[in-house]
């Protein structure tokens, strides 16, 4: 039996559900704006699932630490998925409008392409685990915002067990990310640059299209101190070998989703 990288086998030392009181969170009550926000991260929770099928497809899974990652980390965030489905159920709120169904056929394209296309590319799992830390500290940056904006006991420890996790979950790609960088050479790692600059979109945009993940996190993007800590985000990718002054983020916003007149 081989033995898994020590960031794999950290990572599964604290796997596990989140702990949480299924009937306080039922009977909680939530600002209608915080379960506008909660019902689009259920759903990017959900799509986790599409997130392993990529890996699948693409072969990434045919590596020790992410073969040992995938199927712990889709339970957590099915977890996650559910905890917050549950909250939601007796909530007074709009959901955001969602995208046509054009865009999360975009979104579930990655899963049917041929493996061989991509599968032997060491870029290719660079770029999946950058794109997931990536991800993953922006999921951190709103939950922790979301913890601030509620009063309830039982939501708010919720809240922070599913942020502990996230954190852990960005570690464990961060550091996927810096083995793998380390391992290619400088044109694959032109490549990755490439690669990332073309697919980077926020959590919830690739499913629900910009109109619709503006709607649910505009108090976030037009916030310019939550914004900063979103931004952050790119400090934290650029310290993977070989995209320093990447800066996805900060395109991304200025580009796409620029502050609110």
């Amino acid at each position: 039996m081989r033995t898994l990288p020590e960031h794999a086998a950290r990572f599964l030392r604290d796997a596990g559900l989140v702990h949480w009181d299924e009937v306080a969170c039922a009977g909680a009550r939530v600002d209608p704006q915080v379960s506008r926000i909660l019902h689009v991260v259920a759903q990017l929770e959900a799509d986790t699932a599409i997130t392993t099928q990529h890996a699948h497809t693409l072969g990434i899974d045919r590596a020790d630490d992410i073969a040992a990652f995938l199927p712990q980390w889709a339970a957590e965030e099915a977890e996650h998925a559910r905890a917050i489905s549950v909250l939601l159920q007796h909530q007074t709120y709009v959901p955001p409008v969602a995208a046509p169904p054009a865009i999360a056929r975009h979104r579930r394209l990655v899963a049917r392409v041929p493996r061989q296309l991509f599968g032997r590319l060491r870029a290719t799992g660079l770029v999946y685990c950058t794109l997931g830390a990536a991800a993953e500290y922006v999921t951190v940056v709103v939950y922790r915002e979301l913890v601030a904006m509620v009063d309830d006991q039982a939501v708010e420890a919720l809240l922070h067990e599913i942020t502990h996790q996230e954190r852990r979950h960005c570690a464990f790609l961060l550091t996927a990310a810096r083995e793998r960088a380390r391992a290619i050479s400088p044109v694959e790692g032109h490549l990755t640059r490439w690669v990332l600059a073309e697919m980077w979109a926020p959590p919830g945009v690739p499913s629900l299209g910009l109109d619709a993940w503006r709607d649910a996190f505009g108090p976030f993007i037009d916030d310019a101190v939550l914004r900063a800590r979103v931004q952050e985000m790119d400090r934290i990718v650029d310290t993977i070998p070989h995209l320093g002054d990447l800066h996805l983020m900060q395109q991304f916003l200025e580009q796409r989703a620029p502050l609110a007149s």
